[in-house]
């Protein structure tokens, strides 16, 4: 493969790798993948990559100098083809984008026990991953080389990304922003995080509440003793509770919610249930629903995320925009998705 080649290759396994998302640990691969020393790090798969590329190439040639059978030419491999892979991929292993001009990697080849690096011991593990697969076969390299890709992928997952958050952002753009973002079904954990976000915004402005906490999109409310998906604070009292759904409610939505906020023991009198819409062949009983629950003390609004974040963003100075734009940043790295964070950032990216 060429170099283009080798990065088309690369990509689709990369891909690869992030649908089959956050795998077990791989205590081997994870030591050089996590290691403290960059050099290591690029050199991992730099020269794994430069071999499924070139089969005949050396895995422990550093330099073209070194001479010998399967010379060639890592340095310029990795600045054609690693370094901007790295760069497109959130710096997942670093942020150099000429890593093999560092003095560790400015030797013809690996070898074991180095007298001219600190960290001898990770460069030995390096060494002692790649020699015996220099006369593997094809396949061979390429499952250990998607086995560093998941844990790469494990890598990116605690990583806090670095999102491009502007300076200013129109509303109009924000809200493009959100639309787009919800857009895509995520079991619920998009329209839960930007909900959490947008309910700190406003109960910080407003001064409604001091604390507002979510629980985890999978954890179901009875088991985790909440009455709601989010749950607003003010002084310690339980104050206000919040349904999210990335679906249309349902009457069993309804019936659900209005059973676990009534059982909690705060006697809330409003619960918002932000969803998308309410599903049509619902719409009746839902609204049937209302005034039975208005009756015994339970007022139910169902609101639409976007319309809500409209609605409160003109009333708050601009500066709020932004304040949204990173509270939503950190809830979903608090999160942990990947899919979720990488959409978000790439959407604020083209506000760049």
């Amino acid at each position: 493969m060429n170099n283009d080649e080798a990065r088309k290759w690369l990509d689709a396994a990369w891909h690869e790798a992030l649908e089959a998302g956050n795998t077990e640990h791989d205590p081997e691969i994870d030591r050089l993948t996590n290691s403290g020393v960059a050099s290591i790090r690029y050199a991992l798969v730099t020269q794994m990559l430069g071999k499924i590329a070139d089969p005949c190439r050396n895995l422990l040639t550093l330099q073209l100098a070194a001479g010998g059978d399967g010379a060639w030419d890592p340095r310029g491999f990795s600045t054609a083809v690693v370094a901007p892979w790295v760069a497109d991929n959130h710096s997942v292993l670093g942020k150099s984008l000429r890593p093999y001009v560092n003095n560790p990697l400015r030797v013809p080849r690996l070898v074991r026990d180095r007298k001219d690096v600190r960290n001898a011991d990770e460069w030995n593990v390096l060494f002692d991953l790649l020699e015996p697969l220099n006369d593997a076969p094809p396949e061979e390299l390429q499952d250990m080389f998607r086995r560093i890709l998941a844990s790469l992928v494990r890598r990116m997952v605690g990583q806090r990304l670095a999102y491009p958050i502007p300076q200013r952002i129109s509303l109009l753009r924000l809200m493009n922003n959100l639309e787009a973002f919800l857009a895509k079904s995520s079991g619920g954990l998009r329209p839960l995080a930007v909900a959490s976000a947008l309910f700190k915004i406003l109960g910080g402005e407003f001064s409604l509440f001091d604390d507002v906490r979510s629980q985890g999109v999978n954890e179901a409310d009875a088991a985790a003793g909440m009455p709601g998906d989010i749950m607003c604070r003010n002084d310690g009292e339980l104050c206000l509770v919040v349904e999210v759904k990335d679906q249309d409610l349902t009457l069993a939505d309804v019936r659900a919610s209005t059973r676990k906020t009534k059982e909690s023991e705060a006697g809330l009198s409003n619960l918002p249930v932000a969803v998308p819409s309410v599903r049509k062949q619902d719409r009746k009983g839902v609204e049937a629903l209302s005034p039975r629950n208005w009756a015994a003390g339970l007022n139910i609004y169902t609101v639409n995320i976007l319309g809500l974040s409209y609605h409160a963003l003109t009333l708050l100075k601009e500066e709020w925009r932004i304040r949204l734009v990173r509270a939503i940043c950190d809830e979903l790295d608090d999160r942990r998705d990947r899919s979720a964070r990488k959409a978000w950032h790439d959407l604020l990216s083209e506000q760049n």
